[in-house]
């Protein structure tokens, strides 16, 4: 049986650049094979929708794409990666990855593309693919995940909803294979509290993580089990600048059928100082 991998996207952004970084690395810690592609966005190009363009403008953004993919897979090697598979795609980036995504195991992509300035939100392929991806994905946002030596945690969310059983699964896994510790917060309050948190309110938090971080599951793991009156998606930002990796779910014990991304996803997408991990828990298993 044929290993998922772990792809990425590569349009010679720099963004996209630290994308395959990450994205390498990760193949590496996780034993899995690494595909590189690159969008040609040939749609695009169709005038009035329905006329093609003329071949030699075909053939130069085929040229391009095979520059952008022969530099992606070099850094890929020097992150100890030598033999990722590369691919030319016709269709746009984001469809093309989240058309992958139904048989990926992961995917990575950079915070911003081409095209775009270095700002805090995350470019419309990042948050076109951490939105429909139907495999986990990571948007790799901030730096400190690639100074050498950096021991920040691994960060995660714990609600009380279903889906709490996966996400903290992804984020031991992601825990142990860096060898770094790992923080669980449990964070209730729409605005921090006025008055301090009731004592019940507090311990029936404590109690939710005791139930779900159980020591025989992370002995192998150094685990922070925090519980604070504060807004999820304010203390995760906040906590993602000294980390290197948050786990989330794609929606929380709020969501609704038919939601396709949580908000605290979404702000975490936007907003965080550290690579985001979206674990899926509400997508089918295999392509209907």
């Amino acid at each position: 049986m044929t290993t998922p991998p772990i792809v990425t996207g590569a349009d010679g952004s720099a963004e996209s650049l630290d994308a395959v970084r990450w994205a390498a690395r990760a193949a590496r810690l996780h034993d899995r094979p690494l595909e590189i592609r690159h969008a040609l966005d040939f749609p695009a190009l169709l005038a009035g929708g329905e006329v093609p363009p003329p071949e030699e403008m075909l053939d130069t953004l085929r040229a391009r794409g095979r520059r952008a993919l022969r530099t992606a897979r070099e850094l890929a090697a020097a992150q100890g990666v030598p033999d990722a598979v590369t691919r030319l795609d016709p269709d746009r980036a984001a469809q093309a990855l989240i058309e992958v995504s139904w048989t990926a195991a992961l995917l990575v992509v950079g915070a911003n593309g081409r095209g775009r300035g270095a700002g805090p939100l995350a470019g419309s392929v990042a948050a076109a693919v951490g939105t429909h991806g139907h495999c986990d994905t990571v948007v790799v946002r901030g730096d400190r995940w690639d100074e050498p030596g950096s021991g920040g945690p691994v960060v995660t969310g714990i609600d009380g909803g279903d889906a709490g059983t996966a996400v903290l699964a992804t984020a031991l896994a992601e825990a142990r294979a860096r060898q770094v510790p790992l923080v669980v917060l449990h964070a209730w309050a729409d605005e921090p509290p006025a008055e301090p948190a009731p004592e019940a309110v507090v311990e029936a938090g404590r109690r939710l993580l005791a139930e779900q971080v159980r020591p025989g599951d992370v002995e192998d793991v150094q685990v922070e089990r925090v519980v604070v009156p504060a807004h999820p998606r304010r203390e995760l930002v906040e906590r993602s600048g000294a980390a290197q990796l948050i786990v989330l779910g794609d929606r929380g014990r709020g969501g609704f059928p038919g939601l396709l991304l949580g908000s605290t996803a979404q702000a975490l997408l936007h907003h965080a100082g550290c690579p985001v991990r979206v674990v899926r828990t509400a997508r089918p298993p295999v392509r209907p």
